[in-house]
């Protein structure tokens, strides 16, 4: 085979890898002969130096967790270990092996035992899903359920509509009812969706949350009891105040448009105001704070149950609902827990504490691969990571 051919097959493996979608040749071929390549010509011309980076550092990532297995198992593996690792640095100054790599790639087997054979699964970003549970318990699947009407249930017909919104709309010729029925949503790790409540009001529900509401809204006061996070556009209505019920707290408006993060798992619930103001109560303080847009409230779990409010750069809370991750100096242990709800994965974290304190910033898109994302967060060098089937392992 001629070297263009073999330049390009290569550079195609290259970019399966970075991409995540590398079948097991094209890790053998990568990730056994990239330094043979690179001393090769001018063969990474078409990469910017990040790229040709990021390969480096997931290769000494992998033959360093290589080692690390080998040398728990037993003293032999151990030996195996260093005559394999000895082995990847010796070839990577033999530029004569170009050929014979490539004829190894395209038998897909070599003399001794690769670095990762572990086929690294696409991780697709989550989308709309949903379930709804009706008044009468029966469940409704809404992911993949086609436009038109839902339910219809004491007067208020349901429909999906073709934004993959759920819509509740009181009937024309509704009888009067004082009888208030329940509904739930709840969404799944990796999933999301919007709904619009009798009221007109708008939700937008994140991943692995759920709200509780009424089908149609008494006369009296509208309240909804959240777990998890979502962003609300409340329809205004001065003599009815629209109320959140969540973990640690209740907030009260009139009509105004604010983010509620009040997962189980986080240390804390916020409330951030892009509009209007609210009034964030406490019920075990007995204390309560308005708010003022611009502003976020936070309740923290384990200390007492005290409001404490701040000035916060509201684009970041609502990041999610617009499609982004948008971190600004966040915990990694945090940043972590929005990849495993957005792309339903199971992340292993053996260092715990000390890696979960690391710093991050920046903004990406949540619609990529999680490889991307993952990818993003190794540029600090501070941290790598290796994918395995739906598990996400942290290495330093």
């Amino acid at each position: 085979m001629n070297s263009k051919k073999v330049k390009d097959e290569f550079l195609k493996a290259v970019k399966a890898y970075l991409d995540g979608t590398a079948d097991e040749a094209q890790l053998l071929f990568v990730e056994e002969y990239f330094d043979l390549f690179q001393d090769s010509e001018d063969i990474f011309e078409s990469m910017d130096s990040i790229e040709i980076q990021n390969i480096h550092d997931r290769m000494l990532w992998n033959i360093n967790y290589e080692i690390e297995k080998k040398t728990r198992v037993s003293a032999g593996n151990m030996k195996t270990a260093r005559s394999f690792s000895k082995y990847l640095y010796m070839a990577a100054a033999a530029a004569f092996v170009i050929p014979m790599s490539l004829y190894l790639y395209q038998r897909n087997q070599t003399k001794f035992k690769p670095v990762n054979t572990q086929q690294i699964a696409k991780i697709t970003p989550g989308g709309n899903k949903a379930v709804l549970t009706l008044a009468n318990g029966s469940k409704i699947f809404l992911t993949d359920l086609k436009n038109g009407e839902v339910a219809n249930q004491s007067g208020v017909v349901i429909t999906k509509n073709r934004d993959s919104q759920l819509v509740y709309q009181r009937a024309a010729t509704s009888p009067s009812t004082k009888k208030i029925t329940y509904n739930k949503i709840e969404t799944p790790k990796g999933g999301q969706f919007q709904l619009i409540l009798s009221d007109g009001t708008k939700v937008w529900l994140n991943a692995a949350s759920s709200l509780r509401y009424p089908s149609a809204f008494g006369p009296g006061e509208r309240k909804v009891e959240l777990d998890g996070e979502a962003y609300f556009e409340v329809t205004k209505n001065v003599t009815k105040p629209f109320l959140v019920s969540s973990s640690k707290q209740v907030i009260e408006v009139l009509g105004t448009h604010f983010n509620v993060n009040a997962y189980t798992n986080e240390p804390v619930v916020s409330t951030t105001l892009l509009e209007g103001s609210i009034k964030v109560i406490s019920p075990f303080a007995n204390t309560y704070k308005i708010i003022r847009p611009g502003q976020q409230s936070s309740i923290y779990k384990d200390d007492e149950p005290e409001i404490k409010v701040k000035n916060v750069d509201t684009d970041e809370a609502v990041a999610w609902k617009n499609g982004y991750f948008m971190f600004e100096k966040e915990e990694l242990g945090s940043i972590l827990r929005k990849v495993s709800r957005w792309y339903d994965v199971e992340i292993e974290n053996p260092r715990g504490e000390k890696l979960n304190k690391l710093l991050f910033s920046g903004t990406l898109s949540k619609y990529s691969d999680v490889s991307k994302v993952l990818r993003k967060l190794e540029l600090t060098e501070s941290i790598h990571f290796k994918i395995m089937g739906r598990r996400i392992i942290v290495m330093q």
